[in-house]
């Protein structure tokens, strides 16, 4: 199930928390921060988050992926696993 991600700068709007995706493989569709022109697709593991990032794991290697560059959210069913 994809969950298409807003992150606007509102100040009355609470940030988008990833909390129901720890410790789950999704997809993350991402883009870069300037321009959102280049967008790409990160198999991986969210771990935790921050106010201004997501914490993940692909493979062996942990990064930080800022949340303003989260277009979407895609969790992976369970046949899709490895």
């Amino acid at each position: 199930m994809s969950h298409l991600v807003q992150n606007e700068t509102d100040p009355d709007r609470l940030p988008v928390a990833y909390s129901s995706w720890y410790d789950t493989p999704v997809i993350l569709r991402v883009a870069t921060a300037r321009t959102l022109k280049l967008q790409t697709e990160l198999h991986c593991t969210i771990k935790g988050e921050s106010d201004a990032a997501v914490h993940i794991r692909i493979g062996q290697r942990d990064q930080n992926i800022y949340k303003k560059m989260i277009l979407a959210v895609e969790e992976i069913p369970q046949s899709r696993r490895q």
